[in-house]
């Protein structure tokens, strides 16, 4: 073979290297963007926007979130491709790929508040993503996900990376915060209640997202819609929702879980189900009320089926 045959050759393969980064990390970026849609779309929801209900919310509706969503497409595939980049990486580092995805997602909230003019639609969720993202890409670019056919144990390896690279974020993050002048929704439920939120969710790996998926995945004996809403009320239950917490307070958390428990115990399916949920949605618009952390898990939980094919 000749030399201008072998350089063909590399340059052949690095190019086909490239195409299958670019193809992998659309295909991740689609899926999440699919995941956020599938979350709106669905209802009845107790306090949160639905094609019929605007929820607790009087400054978006399910449009708003369609637009949202489809505005972070493009950033949801720079998310995917700083964790693809990484793992040809000899080691990779978690702390520089966080800080790359902190400013990728940075931008992302660029482009949601563009679309909303200033409205906050997907703030959480473009959190979760960005870490769900990069360890997708990561562990694609390792081929670490190939042969994975179980959810749960796909689900399980994607959050153990997300623990890897969020090890120490909530110091990171929450250093000197009482001392800060202006602080996020975050940031103020940290001081109040102690409350880490999204980030202690991330740094130890999505226990919720694991164990929805979980239990998702033993609903076959349901519709997907009321599998769906059982799921959602499940995470609402068990989350220590930052939003809730901000909106209105710890007394009202309780409250809202233990509604949501009483849903999930009673084993109602169809109409029984759907009015059910349809008075809780009055009791969450009453007392201004949205579970939207919880319902940024629940598209997370989304996410991880269709990157398993389910």
């Amino acid at each position: 073979m000749s030399l201008v045959n072998k350089d063909d050759t590399a340059e052949g393969a690095s190019a086909d290297r490239v195409e299958k980064a670019d193809r992998v990390c659309k295909e991740l970026a689609a899926l999440a963007v699919k995941a956020l849609l599938d979350e709106a779309a669905l209802f009845p929801k107790p306090g949160l926007v639905d094609p019929v209900s605007q929820g607790a919310h009087s400054d978006m509706d399910f449009a708003t979130l369609v637009r949202s969503a489809a505005a972070l497409q493009q950033g949801f595939y720079e998310c995917a491709r700083i964790g693809y980049k990484s793992a040809a990486q000899a080691q990779p580092i978690a702390t520089a790929i966080r800080k790359r995805l902190r400013t990728a997602g940075l931008a992302l909230e660029k482009a949601m508040f563009a679309e909303t003019h200033g409205v906050n639609t997907h703030k959480g969720a473009i959190f979760i993503f960005a870490y769900l993202l990069g360890a997708a890409g990561l562990l694609s670019g390792a081929t670490q996900l190939d042969g994975i056919r179980s959810v749960v144990e796909l689900t399980e390896t994607l959050c153990a990376q997300v623990r890897v690279l969020a090890a120490g974020l909530c110091s990171e993050d929450m250093a000197g915060v009482s001392a800060k002048r202006t602080l996020t929704h975050g940031e103020q439920v940290f001081l109040q209640y102690g409350c880490t939120g999204i980030r202690g969710e991330a740094e130890a790996g999505l226990p919720l997202v694991q164990r929805n998926v979980a239990y998702l995945a033993g609903l076959t004996h349901l519709t997907q819609r009321d599998a769906y809403l059982y799921t959602l009320l499940h995470i609402i239950a068990e989350n220590k929702d930052t939003n809730v917490l901000f909106r209105a307070g710890s007394t009202a958390l309780r409250d809202l879980q233990t509604r949501c428990a009483s849903i999930v115990k009673s084993g109602a399916t169809g109409a029984t189900l759907y009015a059910a949920v349809e008075a809780l949605d009055a009791y969450c618009i009453k007392r201004h009320i949205s579970p939207g952390g919880s319902a940024d898990i629940f598209a997370a939980v989304l996410f991880c089926r269709s990157l398993a094919g389910a």
